[in-house]
Order: C-alpha cells, then sequence, then structure tokens
C-alpha cells in the first residue's frame, strides 16, 4: 500500500466506513481528482465495497500502532530549583497535569499500551498505573546518561511505537490508531536556534540533521517508530549501548549516527500545535498563572526543609565557582590547557613508580621539587612553597589574608575565580579597568592605582599574562603597585608564565617587598594539568603563614616526580614553545585577514577574538557541533572569545569553521 492509499482507506477508517470524498479531501490535502482515483483504485483491490471490507481492515492492520513510550527519567536541570521538587511531566499547565494530558490523549486514540520510563523522583509517578493502567519502567541510568538510556531501558516495548516526552503539550490530539510510517516532529525557526535542524530532504524524509542552524525545520516534540524501524534501531542499540559514548548520546545525536538506515519523514507543525517547556520561563510565557503554581510548590517545600544549622546559615547564598565540563578529549580549546602535552620524560616517571611511593607518606626532610626549583630559577628555598595547583594555592591564600567585610580588587574583564573565593569569605569585589586599543589589551596602571587608594583592598590581583585577554604587565609597573600599596598583598597570579618573556624579577620582588606573592602552575606550560602541582614565591619571612592553609602532607610524590623532570627537560619545552608560538602567529594572522575580526596579541597559549556584527553565542554553537570547544567573555556588554591554541591541523579547522559561517 502506497502512503496516498494509506491515507485515504484511513480517513475512510475514521469516518466510520463512509466515504466522504470531500472530507478526505479537506483531511488528506489532495485535489478531488485524486482523491476519486485512490477510492476507485481500494476498492478494485477489494478493499473498499460500501465501506471497508474484511480485507481492507487487514491490509490496514501492519500499520496499527502497538504503543507509546512516553520519556520521563530525566533531572530537568534547566528547570531548577522547581524540577528538585516536581519532575517537569507532572508540571500542571493550564489545569492539566502535562503526562496525564498526553495519556488521555494517547487513549482517546485507542493506543492502550502506555509505556512510562521513569527515573528521577520516580515515586512521584506511581499512581499513573492505577489511574490510567500505564506500565512503568525504570531507568536506573537516569542520573549519569542521556535519554538513549532511557529507550534501551524499555526497549522491548519498541515495536510500532510513539516515542514521546513528558512535558510536551498538544494543542489538539496529534495521535493516530494507525500511522503510514516512521517520521518525526519539526517546527520552523528563522532565527538561530540551538536546536537539530534538518538540512536535506529527499521527498518527504530528511536524509541530514545537524546542530544549531537558522531557516530551518528542528525536530521537537514526538517520533514515530515503523516495525522496521525498531527493527535496526533496536539492532544498534543492543550492539553499541556498552560503549561509553552510547550511553552518553541523546536519542538524535544516536538517530544522526545511523540516519541512513534509520529513515524519518518530515511532519510539520505550527508553533501553535506544538510546545516544549525546557524552562521554567518557557511555561510561564505560555501559562501566566504557572508562576503562581511555581511559587506555591516552592514555598511549601521550603516549609517542609529542614532548616540549615546556625552555623552554615550564612553560607545559603554563596555560589560555588565552577569550571567548564566536558567529556571529549579533542577540540578543547575552553580550558587553556597545554594541548602539546607535556616532556615524555614526565610519563617514564610512572614506569618507575614502586608500591612503596602509593602506601608511604612523603615524610622527607626536604621537598625535592623546592630545591629543583630553586636551582633551576635562582630563588632562595624559604621563598619557595608548594600546592596541588595555583588555583588552590589561591584559595589558600585568599583564606588566610580575608576576613568578613574586606575587599579584592581585581580586573575587568577578568577570572571570575576570584571573585568567587572573596564573596566565599563576605567581601567586596572592586575591578580595574583592562582596556584595548586596535588590537592589543592592556591593563590601565593609573586606574589600578586610583582604585587601590580609594578602596584600600585587603588583595590586589594581577594576572600575567592577563586571563583572558592574554595581555601582559610590565614588572616596573608591578613593582609599582606593590610598593605604593604596602598594607595590600598584591597577589601576581602567573599561571601562564613560560609561553611568552615576562620580565618581572621575581626574586628581587619577593626579597624586597613582603606583601607579594606569586602563584605558578605546572599545568600550563609544563602540560601537567591533572597531575595538580602549584608553586609560590613570597618572602622568607610571610611564607610560614601563607602556609597555615598548606594540606598537612604534601603533594603527591609522583607528581612532583613528573615536575622535576619537566623542569628539566628545557629543550623539549623550547621546542614545544616554538611551535606553539607558530601556530599562535598564523591563527591570528589568518583570521586578522578576514573582514570584521580582530585578534589580540597574546603572550600565553590562548588568544581574544573579536567579530563584529556577529553573535558569537551562534559561533560557539556551530564551533561545539564540529566537536571544538570555545569559552567567551564579556568585555563591556560584547562577547569575545577566548581561544586555546592546540595543534595546527586543529586551528585550521578553527579557522574554517568561523570562515564558512562569516560566508
Amino acid at each position: 500500500m502506497n502512503s496516498k492509499e494509506f491515507h485515504v482507506l484511513y480517513q475512510i477508517y475514521k469516518q466510520k466506513g463512509l466515504v466522504d470524498e470531500e472530507g478526505i479531501k479537506i483531511e488528506t490535502g489532495y485535489t478531488k481528482e485524486q482523491v476519486k482515483e485512490i477510492v476507485l483504485c481500494l476498492t478494485k483491490k477489494g478493499w473498499l465495497n460500501d465501506g471497508i471490507t474484511k480485507e481492507g481492515y487487514q491490509a490496514l492492520e501492519p500499520y496499527k500502532v502497538d504503543n507509546a513510550i512516553i520519556m520521563a527519567a530525566g533531572f530537568g536541570l534547566r528547570s531548577l530549583p522547581l524540577s528538585r521538587i516536581v519532575p517537569k511531566g507532572l508540571y500542571i499547565v493550564k489545569g492539566e497535569v502535562l503526562i496525564e494530558r498526553q495519556i488521555q490523549q494517547l487513549l482517546e486514540t485507542g493506543i492502550k499500551e502506555i509505556v512510562v520510563v521513569v527515573g528521577y523522583l520516580k515515586e512521584q509517578f506511581q499512581y499513573l498505573k492505577e489511574k490510567y493502567g500505564v506500565i512503568l519502567v525504570e531507568n536506573e541510568d537516569y542520573y549519569r546518561y542521556n535519554n538513549i538510556s532511557s529507550l534501551y531501558a524499555a526497549k522491548e516495548f519498541l515495536k510500532r511505537s510513539y516515542i514521546c516526552c513528558s512535558d510536551n503539550y498538544f494543542k489538539e490530539n496529534i495521535f493516530e490508531e494507525y500511522v503510514y510510517d516512521s517520521y518525526y516532529a519539526c517546527k520552523y525557526t528563522e532565527a538561530y536556534a540551538d536546536e537539530y535542524c534538518v538540512t536535506k530532504t529527499e521527498g518527504e524524509y530528511i536524509t541530514e540533521i545537524v546542530k544549531g542552524g537558522s531557516h530551518a525545520w528542528y525536530t521537537i516534540g514526538e517520533a514515530f517508530f515503523s516495525a522496521a524501524f525498531s527493527q535496526i534501531f533496536l539492532k544498534y542499540l543492543e550492539q553499541e549501548y556498552q560503549e561509553s559514548e552510547t550511553k552518553k548520546m541523546l536519542m538524535d545525536d544516536f538517530h544522526i549516527k545511523h540516519i541512513e538506515e534509520l529513515p524519518f519523514r518530515l511532519v510539520k507543525y505550527s508553533d501553535e500545535m506544538l510546545q516544549e517547556f525546557d524552562t521554567v520561563e518557557d511555561v510561564i510565557a505560555f501559562d501566566a498563572e504557572f508562576a503562581t503554581y511555581r511559587d506555591t510548590i516552592l514555598k511549601e517545600a521550603e516549609k517542609k526543609q529542614k532548616k540549615v544549622p546556625g552555623i552554615f546559615v550564612k553560607y545559603e547564598d554563596v555560589e560555588r565557582y565552577n569550571s567548564a565540563t566536558t567529556d571529549q578529549h579533542i577540540g578543547r580549546l575552553h580550558l587553556n590547557e597545554n594541548t602539546f602535552g607535556p616532556s615524555p620524560r614526565c610519563l617514564e616517571v610512572l614506569k618507575e613508580v614502586t608500591i612503596q611511593d602509593l602506601y608511604e607518606y612523603d615524610m622527607a626532610s626536604k621537598d625535592f621539587l623546592i630545591e629543583e626549583i630553586s636551582s633551576a630559577y635562582s630563588i632562595p628555598e624559604d621563598d619557595i612553597y608548594i600546592h596541588n595547583g595555583s588555583a588552590e594555592l589561591i584559595k589558600s591564600v585568599f583564606s588566610i589574608v580575608l576576613e568578613r567585610g574586606d575587599s579584592i580588587l581585581t580586573s575587568n574583564p577578568g577570572w571570575n575565580y576570584y571573585e568567587s573565593l572573596a564573596k566565599e569569605k563576605f567581601c567586596e569585589v572592586f575591578y580595574y579597568h583592562v582596556v584595548k586599543d586596535d588590537y592589543l589589551y592592556y591593563m590601565d596602571m593609573e586606574d589600578i592605582l586610583k582604585k587601590a587608594a580609594q578602596y584600600h583592598p585587603k588583595i590586589i590581583v594581577i594576572t600575567n599574562p592577563h586571563n583572558p585577554t592574554g595581555c601582559r604587565i610590565d614588572g616596573k609597573m608591578v613593582e609599582t603597585i606593590v610598593k605604593e600599596n604596602p598594607e595590600s598583598l598584591v597577589l601576581l597570579d602567573e599561571a601562564y608564565w613560560g609561553f611568552s618573556e615576562i620580565n618581572v624579577d621575581v626574586r628581587r620582588l619577593v626579597e624586597t617587598y613582603s606583601n607579594i606573592l606569586i602563584a605558578r602552575t605546572f599545568s600550563k606550560y609544563y602540560g601537567l594539568a591533572n597531575m595538580r602541582v602549584g608553586y609560590g614565591f613570597c618572602n622568607a619571612k610571610v611564607k610560614h603563614i601563607f602556609g597555615l592553609d598548606l594540606p598537612l602532607f604534601r603533594e603527591c610524590s609522583i607528581s612532583r616526580r613528573m615536575a622535576v623532570e619537566a623542569i628539566r627537560d628545557k629543550a623539549y619545552y623550547e621546542g614545544m614553545n616554538k611551535e606553539l608560538n607558530q601556530v599562535k602567529i598564523w591563527f591570528m594572522d589568518t583570521l586578522n585577514q578576514m573582514e570584521n575580526v580582530r585578534v589580540f596579541q597574546s603572550d600565553s597559549n590562548f588568544v581574544a577574538v573579536k567579530i563584529e556584527n556577529v553573535d558569537m553565542q551562534a559561533i560557539r554553537e556551530v564551533l561545539k557541533e564540529k566537536g571544538i570547544l570555545i569559552r567567551l567573555f564579556y568585555d563591556q556588554g560584547e562577547a569575545v572569545a577566548r581561544i586555546s591554541i592546540a595543534q595546527r591541523e586543529v586551528m585550521k579547522e578553527v579557522v574554517g569553521v568561523i570562515k564558512e559561517y562569516l560566508q
């Protein structure tokens, strides 16, 4: 049976066997002549004769929907804090529970087997079994994997199946008792949308989908799996599910991977027909009364919550700084890691690790890494101390120096970590300017001194090279700031030390002044980010004070041995840095030749990129879709990209994506 024959026969079925050609024409969109021709064809096949014949019903039977699977296992992270209390599928929207509205529509259509996949707050869905006779299937992996894990949990029910999300709202009942072939519902967007956009079709069928796009139909709402579709889908799901990458996929990504063998028809919905609610704001935009519902739920939950002990109350509104998370291992240009990697000699350390290295504390009278740093940089051992990463070193300094009501002075734009640490100590944060010329950012020395004199901060933070702009500050300027602010601690964060010449006389500063601390790390230049080794320089007179917040035992001796080998392998790092800088210069020059693109000079392993009259968020999403992650920062309200420098092949891909997007 072809699709036109199916649609006409099914309309006659819905019309209780009545051959109403005008009604069929309206419902199918076929012309009157087409309807007459198809009706005649169906009659000749023996499927129509004063209504649908027994053979006609038999012809329809392979297209009968077996069941519907509603996915309702997820956290609904974008709807916090409400989704922490009520799962999205159980939200009451326009007087109806979302999932119940879908269940009722399915039952009205004649679909009796309804499977609800649950996970987070699963107990709240239990009543649906008694009220509607649904089958509840538990996805035990809901908290660590994506919705492909829900389909895997319900795999035994995949037949001729509707696949639905519990947070969909259909204006009208879109479900059918019989469906011709697999399809995915879609809506149209003019503006850029971070959705799965259909980019190619062949007839009614989708042949290409990409993440992110504009002027496109994008997948949303329900999908339908035919029996053949489910069979192929299950074959690949069974073969690939044990792979960790598959478990982390959305159903859409899994489908795209096998799109040639899993054809979906594109079914078009108007904006009014379907609503999908990602956030609470989405729901409120659709149903203004939902704001009252939300507030009521949250207030009731607050009453039931156990009170936080008094000693912790002050921290209730304090937000912890979190770094960007990712599960991918290539294209990570958002974390400023050294993708060129550490010296091979660091890896050799692991070959010499013994059982004794694992069970013994390092209680030696001297720290061999401090000795190595002292020798390499001509800094007295008494002026050096070690911590597990410069971020932790900085946190220790803030913990020792700051008290409630104090203030810090840091840059804008800058690394938000400093601000977060200050707020954890209930301190004020003031900002000095980092300004730009045509192709160069620089720290406004006059503004630093002015703000320091005005606010008398306990800590003045200077990042050199600066994160996120890549500019640097002159050593004489650093000394001026230290000298003119004797009551402030100047924290000179040199996390990106090594990638260029920095003319700061560290030894002279720490031996001359007791109000400066220099923080460095083995994470960036030396490429040992996961080994967690940081070090600091300060005047020996105050070293013991900063050491009060150090861990009781030394950092892992294996990590420290790697750090020693890194320091010793100067030839490797000189070669690595030369290669990195060659790629950086090529990347900067190539982008700067493009219209409206400006790449700023950088003394680090990343660059700041500004593109005029372009949605930088959209560029970030396009790069992300290609497996390349970048960070954005905001300079006076304008988004600027911060892009780490990786190997030339990777940077060529970045250039290609940006060039294609701009064209």
